[in-house]
């Protein structure tokens, strides 16, 4: 095996970070007691009760967290370490001296705030990782790798804030470049599982400017009557339940105008990193909102937006694949899809191949805007009701199938327990390469939905699969108005 040549720093998304009071009290963590307590008590999340948390550490595994199912990120350390040798990890932890042999470090931030605030920590981690280095050393010594809202916080840092010559590459996996309607549709209409509206976690939610910078940073929100279409921060205070929505949604954007305008000056200079960017392609996402005739209210939908580009690319479930490239790169090359979903990427084998071209020669690999080889695509919301149908969607895509073609899926939770939920259902032809199944009903807790196709043409076999959390009804009710 070789060895790392770069300093590798990996930066999580959205409610990916352990996060504690500065008493080491736990707020946010794998430890179920308080992904329960997220649930039903949301404003130990919340900026106006506790504004000073602490991050610690990253998520280890894609689990529940309250009502989100959340990254995590022990794959791709695992990864990391098994493909290069020796390699030692240090956590930056905001008031601890950082390690200056790390190899590679884990970059915990607080989610809830702006990715200025988290960029200007991960500057000063930098800054003091590298700081004893003369400038020819430090030059090009950083590779980021930064899943979902991550690759913001590295770009805000290597742009506005002037680090790109620390960087030789940024690898950006799912990251919302150009914001996911998502975000619109959580902060227009509030926090959903299913039919139950979570009405004190959307409180909350709004407290982070974190949320408003992951709404779309282009028009998505159509009109009635052939009227140009709207950026969020263009609608009025009837659009959405929050007051202030237009105000902090425009500041928001003047973050993501702020980093276009620095990269574009990068792309013209010699300090600009070599840029990556991973994206989902295939899997049903929300696309577009669709203003009211009254102008009160949006409709969120996974329906493609007749007036943006590339509609049948779809998106990995959370960000549409247009959206997760930067909007200021050109070069086909600097882009490629993979066929994970959006909470997989966080681990994908993508990064392996691209870390090795910055060790070995160059392995000039081709790369794409679609998967090299045929995958599976999901319509599978991330979190259900418990005790309640799940809806799946499954639609192959980079083949034809045919006669021969089967596809099954089945749930195992992720406690390890059997039962019912491991066997395998067959999912009904829903005709064109599609396939449709109801999931049995589910008790609270974390699941791994395994979807796996037979009979493809060319490849025989292909597996695709994502996590479930199920949330328990009578506990969201709590803090809901249906």
């Amino acid at each position: 095996m070789a060895r790392l040549k770069h300093l590798i720093v990996v930066v999580p998304g959205i409610g990916g970070s352990v996060l504690q009071t500065p008493k080491g009290a736990a707020r946010w963590d794998d430890h179920r007691r308080r992904l329960v307590a997220a649930a039903t008590r949301p404003g130990r999340l919340g900026l106006d009760e506790h504004p000073d948390l602490v991050p610690v550490g990253l998520l280890p595994d894609i689990t529940l967290a309250g009502p989100f199912v959340v990254p995590g990120y022990d794959g791709l350390v695992r990864k990391i370490r098994n493909q290069f040798d020796d390699v030692l990890v240090d956590i930056s932890r905001p008031g601890c001296a950082p390690n200056s042999r790390a190899d590679l470090v884990l970059f915990p931030y607080d989610f809830r705030y702006s990715i200025q605030q988290a960029a200007e920590r991960l500057a000063a981690d930098i800054q003091a990782r590298l700081g004893g280095e003369h400038a020819g050393a430090r030059r090009r010594r950083v590779i980021v790798v930064a899943h979902s809202m991550g690759g913001l916080v590295a770009r805000y840092w290597m742009g506005p804030l002037g680090g790109a010559a620390d960087c030789a590459a940024l690898i950006t996996l799912g990251t919302p470049h150009g914001g996911a309607p998502k975000a619109l549709d959580v902060l227009a209409n509030g926090m959903k599982v299913g039919r139950v509206r979570l009405a004190r976690f959307t409180e909350v939610l709004r407290q982070w400017p974190s949320v408003y910078e992951l709404l779309p940073r282009y028009p998505a929100v159509g009109r009635s009557g052939g009227a140009v279409p709207l950026n969020p921060y263009e609608l009025e205070d009837g659009a959405t339940d929050g007051a202030s929505f237009a105000v902090r949604a425009k500041a928001a954007f003047g973050v993501h105008r702020d980093i276009e305008t620095a990269w574009t000056e990068l792309y013209c200079g010699s300090d600009c990193p070599e840029v990556t960017a991973v994206f989902g392609r295939g899997h049903a996402t929300l696309q577009q909102a669709l203003l009211a005739p009254s102008g009160s209210g949006i409709a969120v939908t996974k329906d493609a937006a007749g007036w943006l580009p590339n509609p049948h690319w779809h998106g990995d479930g959370t960000v549409p694949a247009i959206s997760a490239i930067p909007i200021e790169q050109k070069k086909m090359q600097a882009r490629r899809a993979a066929p994970e979903r959006h909470m997989a990427l966080a681990s994908s084998s993508v990064v392996l191949d691209i870390l090795a071209e910055h060790t070995d020669d160059s392995l000039d690999r081709v790369r794409g805007e679609a998967p090299d080889a045929p995958w599976l695509g999901l319509d599978l919301d991330q979190t259900a009701l418990a005790y309640e149908p799940v809806s799946l969607g499954v639609t192959l895509h980079g083949a034809q199938a045919d006669e021969r073609t089967r596809v099954q899926v089945r749930t195992r939770p992720q406690d390890g327990n059997g039962g019912d939920s491991m066997i395998w259902l067959p999912c009904a032809t829903a005709g064109d390469g599609r396939w449709q199944a109801e999931l049995p009903p589910l008790g609270a807790g974390a699941y791994t939905v395994e979807v796996v196709a037979t009979g493809v043409p060319v490849v025989s076999r292909l597996s695709a699969g994502d996590v479930l959390g199920v949330v328990d009804a009578e506990n969201a009710r709590t803090d809901v108005d249906v």
